[in-house]
């Protein structure tokens, strides 16, 4: 068998389409592995259908719910997998609790190991991200970068060798599905409310802003402050937190509030490219926010890509475990970027450099 890759949440499934999109015309093999970390329909499986990429050959089974159990579980799975597969190589994205458990399980049993979206740091050890992603560098042979901050990154860890400035993933896929998403009509179920009115798109799901009473109070109390009208795609964390807390009905009675579940990536796009700005504690959307030409505001203390929040495309307003600032609604409506649009993420291109490296290096 030649490569295997492991993936478990959406936005890795949008970083490995190009991949996998190229690695196929090519007539070249792939062995996907999906870990179940987040896995239901709407969250995932429309993705497949949407972004034109083969479902996984195998899923694992995990019921861990804590972080060490999971990855536990998942290190589990995937070492049986790989003595069953004898792959030429593991490919893994991003930051997850999935990249960190193939990324220990490739490494014990000396499989050459590649890392796509290698070098983001925020410097937060409290991120799970922030865990992930610094193993997973040091441990694999290709490093994968999206911009020239993260080769930055990793030469200040003494990381040069097998790195690569490809470019991002997600900004392929961007430009591919960008014209699909523009004329896109089934966002407007979700906005009918709005009745054409500027909005704002959310997303929240990050433990420091779901994982207490206090911090989804906030939220509530950010949402029932807006004068603009707000469309929620509320992640299952979310939702669960708003049941947790008895805040639920509160949510539902806001006028200005539509909240659907994750939408399908096409809708994303279309919610990026339709609304006024974003306010989000998504790694992801700060860069789609930008690649479509809309301000974010980050429910974080600090953003992985600096080079945005420099140029004002991306704002850190905190996350909700502490007290939010005064007047953020004004502040959030006044802000405008000081810089215009840059390549910072490259050209479209990423895919075909990944598997130019990934083949020349013996992965196939």
């Amino acid at each position: 068998m030649s490569l295997l890759t492991v993936i478990g949440n959406r936005p890795q499934m949008i970083k490995m389409a190009p991949v996998s999109t190229e690695i196929a015309a090519r007539g070249l093999t792939e062995y996907i592995v999906h870990t179940n970390q987040h896995y239901d329909h709407a969250m995932s499986g429309v993705f497949f259908e949407q972004l034109g990429i083969p479902a996984p050959s195998r899923f694992l089974t995990i019921d861990g719910r804590s972080h060490a159990r999971m990855t536990a579980e998942m290190m589990v799975q995937l070492e049986d997998l790989m003595l069953e597969q004898s792959p030429r190589g593991v490919l893994v994205y991003g930051d997850t609790n999935s990249t960190l458990a193939a990324v220990l399980a490739a490494a014990k049993l000396n499989i050459p190991l590649a890392h796509v979206e290698a070098g983001p740091r925020t410097g937060d050890m409290t991120m799970p991200e922030e865990v992930n992603r610094i193993p997973a560098d040091h441990l694999s042979r290709l490093r994968f970068c999206t911009d020239a901050v993260s080769v930055e990154n990793l030469k200040r860890e003494g990381i040069e060798a097998g790195v690569f400035l490809t470019g991002d993933l997600m900004y392929d896929a961007f430009v591919k599905f960008r014209p699909t998403a523009a004329v896109s009509d089934t966002l407007a179920l979700h906005t009918k409310k709005f009745a054409g009115k500027p909005f704002v798109f959310m997303t929240i799901h990050r433990p420091a802003n779901t994982d207490t009473a206090d911090a989804m109070g906030r939220l509530y109390d950010l949402i029932a402050q807006s004068p603009l009208p707000i469309l929620f795609a509320v992640h299952p964390r979310t939702a669960a937190a708003m049941e947790k807390f008895g805040l639920k009905e509160q949510f539902e009675k806001l006028p200005h509030l539509a909240m659907t579940p994750p939408l399908a990536y096409f809708d994303t796009m279309a919610a990026l490219l339709q609304c006024t700005f974003t306010v989000t504690d998504s790694g992801g959307l700060q860069k789609e926010s930008y690649w479509a030409g809309r301000k974010s505001f980050l429910a974080q203390d600090i953003s992985p890509w600096p080079q945005l929040t420099a140029d004002g495309w991306v704002t850190c307003i905190g996350a909700f475990d502490k007290p939010l600032r005064p007047d953020l609604w004004n502040t959030m409506q006044a802000h405008e970027p000081q810089v215009p649009f840059k390549p910072y993420f490259g050209d479209g291109q990423a895919a075909r450099k990944i598997v130019d490296a990934l083949e020349s290096h013996g992965f196939f």
